[in-house]
């Protein structure tokens, strides 16, 4: 369970705190660029260091010198927290790197749990390698930035438990899958999607022809060639019953109802993750069926125990279903850097709660605030 998140020099982040209650229900707030996906994207880095080495993470375009703030040499992400809530386990872990020169960078995974702390450099360290309870407290991590359009695809996969990846690709094999093999969920999944869109009545899944491409090789004077072959599949779609009619295709269907289904079919997953990390909570949404939404989360939070909710919005509907420390505001200074601040951090916080409602306090009061009497630089 997450307590609190520290960026150093991670992108617009030169020193930012995140300290969360007990809600595991948060959302970050702000005006554009001002880093609330960077937050999202720190933590989803440090959720796969759970299982994979640092080369494997970043490189390319995720390379240090893309994400360290410009013009420092040095970097770090740190979350601690706790596992466990009768034999409680303390944990912290970061990942962070250093530059000696131009073209080097010395990376560095470490981690404490309770008192005992431990560390691996080089681009081969993990935190797989760290002990129980840090690995399986970040490597349950899902972080979501769904496109409709992958949502409603035709979908092939040969995986033994199909997911909804960051994309939305996978949709139709992860229902078809939870039809079969967790049936109850199913039917819950279906009767919250209902709850938000009133117009949907079943969720169904039909077999459908999809292009698949596969990686093949061919041997040539004694060297292996790499080539690309498709092949046609029977894979699967979404289908659903509305009220306007019967067997209606997935990309017939608006993009509001296609984005919370598939939030529903990670979140009802019978291998549910600890930690949901989601871009743009609201896309397509009436702001009924927004705040409808939040309610649905706070069902499923209350019924797992070890699940927690990190959302970007820039909803005062979706705000307005929580309290003032469920809402992190973020802003920039005239440099560029990003504070952020506690929504209960506010001066006139207490008077608001007789007054406003979050969603309105946050509206009328904005980010300005959040950055009064920073200094620039």
């Amino acid at each position: 369970m997450l307590e609190k998140v520290r960026l150093h020099n991670f992108k617009s982040h030169k020193s930012t705190e995140f300290n969360f209650d007990s809600s595991r229900l948060y959302a970050l707030v702000g005006k554009n660029s001002s880093g609330k996906t960077s937050v999202l994207q720190a933590l989803h880095y440090l959720s796969r260091l759970a299982s994979s080495p640092l080369k494997n993470i970043f490189q390319y375009e995720r390379s240090p010198q893309f994400l360290t703030t410009i013009g420092e040499k040095d970097m770090f992400v740190t979350a601690s927290g706790f596992w466990g809530y009768t034999n409680r386990q303390n944990w912290e872990a970061s990942y962070s790197w250093r530059q000696q020169n131009t073209n080097s960078w010395n990376p560095t995974v470490s981690w404490k749990i309770d008192r005992n702390e431990g560390s691996l450099k080089g681009w081969e360290a993990s935190l797989s390698q760290s002990a129980h309870p840090i690995p399986i407290s970040l490597r349950h991590t899902v972080h979501l930035k769904l496109v409709a359009s992958n949502l409603a695809k035709a979908t092939y996969s040969d995986e033994v438990t199909p997911r909804v990846e960051f994309d939305g690709s996978g949709l139709a094999p992860t229902l078809d899958f939870l039809r079969d093999e967790a049936p109850d969920k199913f039917q819950e999944l279906q009767e919250m999607l209902k709850r938000v869109v009133p117009g949907v009545r079943e969720v169904g899944i039909r077999r459908a022809k999809v292009a698949v491409n596969r990686q093949r090789s061919i041997e040539v004077n004694g060297k292996f060639i790499s080539y690309e072959e498709t092949q046609e599949m029977t894979g699967q779609e979404v289908v659903l019953d509305m009220n306007t009619g019967e067997r209606i295709p997935a990309h017939a269907i608006s993009e509001g109802t296609m984005l919370t289904l598939g939030l529903l079919a990670v979140l009802m997953n019978p291998t549910q993750p600890n930690l949901v990390l989601l871009d743009d909570v609201e896309q397509g949404l009436h702001p009924k069926a927004q705040r409808e939404l939040m309610t649905v989360f706070k069902e499923i939070i209350q019924i797992n125990k070890n699940l927690q909710i990190i959302f970007s919005t820039h909803s005062p509907y979706i705000v307005d279903e929580l309290v003032p420390s469920q809402v992190y505001i973020l802003n920039n200074t005239n440099s560029g850097f990003t504070i952020s601040k506690r929504l209960d951090e506010h001066p006139d916080v207490e008077w608001a709660k007789q007054t406003l409602t979050t969603g309105e306090f946050w509206d009328a009061e904005g980010e300005d605030w959040v950055v009064a009497g920073e200094v620039s630089g």
